[in-house]
């Protein structure tokens, strides 16, 4: 029962870290109908940042989130004016080509700046546990879990009580409608663009001492972040983030308890199989 409950708890932090992952993904989708697939290798950018401001610069991966945030918004306007406002109202099989480019290419330099070895990445929690009765958590993890959860939080009420994130949600209704009502809709694409890969500024180096980093993992980041669109229903946020829970548990489960290890990878893929035989509107559908 306790090697469960941890489990769980594992589970429950990454997923938790998936679904804030894949919200970001999910508020692009909705505003500007682009599915990026370098999103996973922009998140591991970031953290290659937080790995370069502990190594080069002597500074904590959780204070570098100061400065990777911004940077990485910045570098979000600027790859939109760039590339994906160039791709807005291209065709779907274009989009996917252009943004697994850009992914092999990010993987590249990846590459040859930090070379194929795995990364660690230590933090001022490293090593340390937090004693739930006869529980045991990683701190780490239980920080990258309440960081998440408050980021998610903050998230939606930006989303539902702000004024720009009405914009937002007009945006993504009905774009068009939303220009023709004096909205500036390729300003808030910009803006949304740039504030998802701000996000992944806050979630690369908050994760960084839980993963090991290596320039092919946003490869694998993508595809659970596709995973946890589907299973969230596409444009439900608050779906997303229940989904990126459903994944982050199967997964921690799964190497606890899956036999042989071999396989324990599967189980994530396997739900989001079930889900589409049995739910294909996802976990909480549309919305």
């Amino acid at each position: 029962m306790e090697t469960l409950i941890q489990g769980l708890a594992q589970g429950l932090a990454i997923g938790g870290i998936y679904g804030l992952i894949t919200m970001a993904l999910t508020i692009v989708y909705s505003v500007t109908r682009l599915l990026n697939f370098a999103h996973g290798d922009l998140m591991v950018v970031a953290m290659y940042l937080a790995f370069a401001g502990v190594n080069w610069l002597g500074i904590d991966p959780y204070l570098s989130i100061l400065i990777i945030a911004p940077l990485m918004f910045g570098f979000g306007a600027l790859l939109f004016h760039l590339i994906f406002a160039r791709v807005l109202r291209a065709h779907v099989l274009l989009v996917v080509q252009v943004t697994l480019g850009l992914g092999f290419v990010i993987q590249s330099v990846l590459l040859m700046v930090f070379s194929a070895n795995y990364r660690t990445v230590q933090s001022v929690l490293t090593g340390k546990r937090i004693f739930i009765g006869d529980i045991v958590l990683q701190a780490p993890y239980v920080v990258a879990f309440v960081v998440s959860v408050l980021t998610a939080v903050l998230f939606f009420w930006l989303l539902h009580r702000s004024t720009f994130g009405r914009q937002v949600r007009a945006v993504a209704e009905d774009a068009e409608a939303a220009s023709l009502s004096g909205i500036n809709v390729r300003w808030v694409q910009m803006i949304v663009f740039a504030g998802a890969l701000g996000t992944l500024g806050v979630v690369g180096p908050l994760v960084s001492p839980v993963f090991i980093v290596e320039p092919t993992l946003g490869l694998h980041l993508s595809l659970v972040a596709f995973i946890v669109l589907i299973l969230g229903g596409v444009t439900n946020f608050i779906g997303t983030f229940v989904a990126g829970i459903i994944i982050g548990v199967a997964e921690a489960l799964g190497g606890l308890y899956v036999n042989p290890p071999e396989f324990a990878g599967i189980t994530p893929y396997a739900i989001f199989i079930l889900f589409l035989l049995f739910r294909p509107s996802g976990v909480l559908e549309r919305s």
